[in-house]
């Protein structure tokens, strides 16, 4: 059984997995049996003055900026990161941060990467193609069996929102480096992630729960990796140190 804290920066099992894992499965559970989704997005669907088309699907702002100048930025942060990674070899004053750096950019490219690869197999259609927003498919719910003669929608998770909430492993770096800063870096990968999934919603692209799911495997992604690179070692190493003092 591993202890509620498990080294000096305070990583809890209950808050850091138990608990967002019931949360997460609760409000999944709440959207699938509701039907949330369709509620939502005929919302943003009426107050932008759809009909049979989304308005937003190809504005300037929504398509441009922040759908695609949103992507371009995390690829530019994953470029930053990686060169901190690798000045981190050069700089003594940096390498103490080199674990830490790591831990963050194979986070948020895993998540990317996961989220990109389930995409792949899952059968979920964007808003746009669906039949209440001028689409041509039926709805059709997460667990639910596609019908027979349809086509994969590969639409489920949010792909660009991931792009965002990948970066909640900011979390995880704060926490092992700059405690104080940890919430700050929490905030940072949820406003990101927030809004490049806001954004989605409001061109058609996807429903409200596809950036929830993104967002769940971000944070147990990171959660995952931090546990393994700085969590793991040294709960293994308590009772060698105990035998020890012993």
């Amino acid at each position: 059984m591993i202890p509620a804290t498990t080294n000096p920066k305070h990583f809890s099992i209950s808050k850091h997995l138990t608990y967002p894992l019931i949360t997460f499965l609760l409000v999944a559970s709440l959207f699938e049996y509701f039907q949330f989704d369709l509620s939502i997005a005929q919302f943003i669907f009426n107050i932008q003055g759809g009909v049979d088309y989304w308005p937003l699907r190809d504005h300037w702002l929504t398509e441009n900026l922040l759908h695609e100048g949103g992507r371009n930025f995390v690829i530019l942060l994953g470029v930053l990161l990686l060169c901190m990674i690798g000045t981190s070899f050069r700089r003594s004053t940096w390498s103490k941060y080199r674990r830490s750096l790591i831990c963050l950019f194979i986070s948020a490219l895993t998540s990317i990467l996961l989220v990109k690869f389930i995409k792949d197999f899952t059968h979920v259609s964007c808003p746009w193609d669906v039949i209440q927003f001028g689409g041509s498919v039926p709805y059709v719910p997460i667990f639910n069996a596609l019908p027979e003669g349809e086509k994969l929608g590969q639409c489920f998770p949010g792909g660009h929102s991931s792009g965002g909430y990948a970066w909640v492993a900011l979390y995880y770096f704060f926490l092992q480096e700059k405690p104080q800063y940890r919430k700050l870096g929490l905030a940072i990968g949820l406003g990101l992630g927030g809004l490049f999934s806001l954004t989605q919603q409001f061109r058609g692209a996807h429903f409200f729960s596809h950036g929830i799911w993104s967002l769940a495997i971000s944070w147990f992604v990171a959660t995952a990796y931090y546990y393994l690179l700085f969590v793991r070692n040294k709960v293994e190493s308590q009772p060698v140190r105990e035998q020890q003092l012993a």
